[in-house]
């Protein structure tokens, strides 16, 4: 987590946290255990997820660059066959849906849906976020700070991004983890695949700068 020496040209390496999420882990609540292989250019090629407080969906989610997300149950030696995450109700529109933000005040200034319409809090750390987006109990999740660490975030864009979802700066850009720290435009947003375009369109704008 932050130890190893700085990178050579092209040199893979995997990005550990064992324990994203502290305050949930000493509390009993959500933490997650992440791991990411990223490449020379920056980009996270596997991802893997694991919750061990999930009981709703299988806990552990993997990702591979370009083949898709699939679910674990702990100790399994197989993929669940199943669809883990089925479509939400809050897909058929209407109201609207349930995001998260990082940190929580900073929805002072981020207000995709208005005042009236506070992003769900979940405890504790980013992982779990994108977990729930990757999951389809949230349509996206704003990271709302631009200097983020690369062990926070980089398993959990592959995995949005494998289950079908989005992930990007605020301006639509490519999010990379050149090293152990990295910087994004506006922040990271990501959305679940069910998420509809004005939904995306909605959660950029908000986490723009003005």
């Amino acid at each position: 987590r932050g130890l190893e020496p700085p990178r050579g040209t092209g040199e893979r390496c995997w990005v550990l946290d064992p324990i994203d999420g502290t305050k949930g882990f000493m509390t009993g609540q959500n933490y997650v255990v992440g791991l990411a292989l990223v490449d020379g250019d920056g980009e996270a090629l596997v991802g893997v997820m694991g919750v061990p407080a999930e009981e709703e969906v299988p806990p552990i989610m993997a990702a591979v660059r370009g083949h898709g997300l699939t679910w674990w149950r702990a100790g399994g030696d197989a993929p669940v066959e199943q669809e883990a995450a089925p479509r939400p109700a809050w897909a058929d529109g209407g109201a609207a849906p349930p995001w998260l933000i990082s940190p929580q005040r900073a929805f002072a200034e981020c207000q995709p849906f208005g005042a009236a319409h506070p992003p769900s809090e979940v405890c504790c750390g980013a992982m779990i976020k994108y977990f729930y987006v990757a999951a389809g109990r949230a349509a996206g999740f704003v990271q709302y700070e631009e200097q983020l660490k690369s062990w926070d975030h980089a398993c959990g864009l592959i995995c949005v991004e494998e289950a079908g979802g989005s992930a990007s700066d605020c301006e639509g850009g490519r999010v990379a983890f050149p090293g152990r720290t990295f910087r994004v435009e506006g922040g990271v947003v990501c959305c679940s695949r069910w998420a509809s375009e004005e939904v995306r369109r909605r959660l950029l704008g908000a986490a723009t700068r003005r």
